[in-house]
């Protein structure tokens, strides 16, 4: 099967390539949060959600990489970043963490809907240990992973169907898509409203830095800024400061 795959033209390669991969994280988010446990004949609960929201996770891991090695004949690579990279991402990081706490604090009463703490209890993340895992986890791991995915992946498909802006454009917009479901789950209108534009702003800047230094880093340095800013204001949630 791959190997036919490999015989489409590269417009065809690339439509298919973002067919299987941009419904991956909606439909794993909205199970995980929306789909009833499940009995088995034992009497055990099955988190059908859970179990889907990790399928999806491993195909998003999984399909690029595949796809690279034996649909598009490629080569596995570290996505070197240059100095000027780093600096980049290390300079945007600077405004993108300041806007974050800056919105937080100037309209805290109006985005966290007060049932927040108790949907980030269940997740059993409210102990300081078990926050600092998750955290790390999100902050380095599940970012890295997002610019692989999203920066790397879909934005060089959209590219070469529709050039480098739409390209940012439509990668940015398909990011944003599921992380809304995540959000709506913890903060009012008003906190979907606004992380959805900040989502979306953020990926622009991400997709931006990946396309001028033709590397994952310096996208990723800013992202995991980002994501340390948010992991912030979610202990100040829980622990009511």
């Amino acid at each position: 099967m791959l190997g036919a795959l490999a015989k489409l033209n590269r417009t065809q390669k690339a439509c298919l390539a973002l067919v299987l991969i941009l419904p991956a994280p909606l439909i794993g988010v909205s199970c995980s949060f929306y789909l009833p446990p499940i009995r088995s004949i034992y009497t055990h609960e099955i988190e059908v959600g859970k179990i889907i929201w990790a399928a999806a996770k491993l195909w998003l891991i999984a399909l690029p990489v595949v796809w690279l090695l034996f649909v598009d004949n490629g080569k596995l690579s570290w996505s070197p970043a240059k100095k000027k990279g780093i600096a980049a991402g290390l300079l945007w990081s600077i405004p993108v963490v300041l806007i974050i706490f800056a919105t937080h604090w100037l309209a805290k009463g109006l985005l966290i809907d007060p049932e927040a703490k108790a949907t980030i209890d269940e997740l059993g993340i409210s102990t300081p240990a078990k926050f600092f895992i998750f955290a790390s986890a999100m902050s380095l791991g599940n970012s890295l992973m997002e610019e692989y995915v999203w920066r790397w992946f879909v934005f060089s498909k959209f590219k070469i169907l529709v050039g480098v802006w739409p390209a940012i454009v439509l990668s940015a917009f398909f990011f944003t898509v599921h992380h809304i479901v995540i959000v709506w789950n913890i903060g009012s209108l008003w906190l979907v409203v606004l992380s959805s534009f900040g989502l979306f702003s953020g990926a622009i800047i991400w997709g931006w830095l990946y396309n001028k230094y033709n590397s994952i880093w310096p996208a990723w340095i800013c992202h995991v800024a980002a994501d340390t800013a948010i992991m912030c204001i979610i202990w100040w949630i829980i622990t009511g400061t």
